[in-house]
């Protein structure tokens, strides 16, 4: 296994916390051209903390992107705009971190942020285990102004999205069945050609 490359089948068959991503790949198509390639030595080095394996697994098989043009997932480092600092880990935990403080939120440092949606609700980990692949999610819900906890890690929380049973959470009406991710290169490449990725039909390619 190289430093730049996760090796998700091995980890897929040596445990069951890559079932839900096996289960998110069922639901939810993954890009073509795949993910990021992340180098997770280097990694290491900013986030000491550590990442679960099915968000290493997910940003291999999906990388940087939004769900439904709604819900987006950032990675540790960028490679689509390396100049948005704010768009990564890093810049969603800040992010969260500041809002929980301002919020009275019990503990802010424990929350991790890994994703946010355009209504600028904040989609974290609660980092309260040493073991990251025990962290389980918090949202906070900017135009309900609550923070919401889930039992579950961000792979399931993202099965559960695509499969849209997070009952009273989010709702939606979209021009198409199911759901749909697009990574951050291509739907800045169909902006560039001023094409819609999220119109009825998928474009090719994505």
């Amino acid at each position: 296994m190289t430093s730049s490359s996760y090796d998700r089948r091995r980890a897929e068959e040596d445990s069951a916390s890559f079932d839900p991503i096996r289960r998110l790949t069922a639901l939810v198509a993954p890009p073509a051209q795949r993910g990021n390639s992340v180098d997770w030595s280097v990694v290491a080095a900013e986030y000491p903390h550590g990442f679960p394996d099915d968000y290493r697994v997910f940003m291999d098989v999906y990388g940087q992107g939004a769900f439904d043009g709604f819900l987006l997932v950032e990675p540790p480092v960028q490679e689509v705009y390396p100049l948005d600092a704010s768009a990564t880990v890093r810049g969603e935990t800040a992010d969260a971190q500041y809002t929980a403080e301002e919020t009275d939120f019990d503990r802010p440092e424990l929350l991790i942020g890994w994703g946010t949606t355009v209504d600028a609700d904040l989609l974290c980990w609660w980092g309260e285990s040493p073991d990251p692949n025990a962290w389980t999610t918090v949202v906070w819900r900017r135009q309900w102004l609550s923070w919401d906890r889930f039992d579950y890690g961000m792979s399931e929380f993202l099965c559960r999205y695509a499969a849209r049973d997070l009952p009273g959470v989010w709702t939606f009406d979209l021009p198409y069945d199911g759901c749909r991710f697009v990574h951050d290169r291509d739907a800045k490449r169909l902006r560039a050609l001023k094409i819609d990725p999220w119109g009825p039909e998928p474009v090719a390619g994505t």
